[in-house]
């Protein structure tokens, strides 16, 4: 079989319901792709949604560094959600720095469930260069509509990647300033706070936590 093979192939990989076939076309895909990196990164972008998930999928199982941009264009194109959800884990299994940074367009996905895998696997790989775009999420009102899920797993996030300097932005939502015309925080939100600055575990960090050790309010305190 020649390259130009391999989108038939993947097409139907996706639409074959013989089982005594299947693996034909699975073993032909396989060899194909391996043989044939730039056909395999091309399909990541094709038109037809069967052929660009199956090669997004192979492009993350082979770990094809060489698909990364297509992938990250493919993710903050707003492409079907199905191909957006194969991009995140493609690049997650690819794991390179350039594929990380891929992965921060997804951030600010629509679908909650592909944030938050977002999230989650930049926390456990400690992505540092993300800290801009986390911190405009936190300052800028981007948790307002978040649930608390997704909110404590973004602020454990920056927790993690901020140190010290972040201390400054997590700071003003923990500590409840006093006054008649006082911005009241959402307990919610403060003990997210509350979350980054015990990531960050530094001195000053738990100069701030005791600070509201004793908070009236129960969700702060715990």
């Amino acid at each position: 079989l020649k390259p130009t093979a391999l989108g038939t192939i993947l097409d139907y990989i996706d639409r074959s319901q013989n089982t005594e076939l299947k693996p034909l076309l699975e073993a032909s895909a396989e060899r194909l792709a391996q043989s044939n990196t730039g056909e395999l990164v091309r399909l990541v972008k094709d038109a037809k949604t069967s052929v660009a998930r199956e090669a997004i999928r192979r492009a993350g199982s082979m770990r094809t560094a060489a698909a990364v941009p297509s992938l990250g264009e493919v993710l903050a194109s707003g492409a079907e959600r199905p191909v957006r959800a194969a991009c995140v884990t493609a690049l997650m299994d690819i794991g390179t720095p350039g594929a990380l940074s891929a992965l921060e367009a997804a951030l600010l996905d629509p679908e909650r469930d592909i944030r938050l895998t977002v999230i989650r696997a930049l926390t456990a790989r400690t992505h540092r260069p993300a800290l801009q775009k986390v911190q405009t999420i936190i300052t800028g009102g981007g948790t307002k509509d978040m649930d608390r899920t997704e909110r404590i797993a973004l602020f454990e996030y920056y927790g993690s990647i901020c140190g010290d300097a972040g201390i400054a932005t997590l700071d003003p939502i923990l500590t409840v300033k006093g006054g008649l015309f006082a911005k009241k925080e959402d307990p919610e939100l403060r003990a997210c706070a509350a979350v980054a600055l015990g990531r960050i575990n530094s001195d000053a960090s738990r100069a701030v936590l005791q600070k509201s050790a004793n908070d009236k309010d129960v969700i702060v305190r715990n």
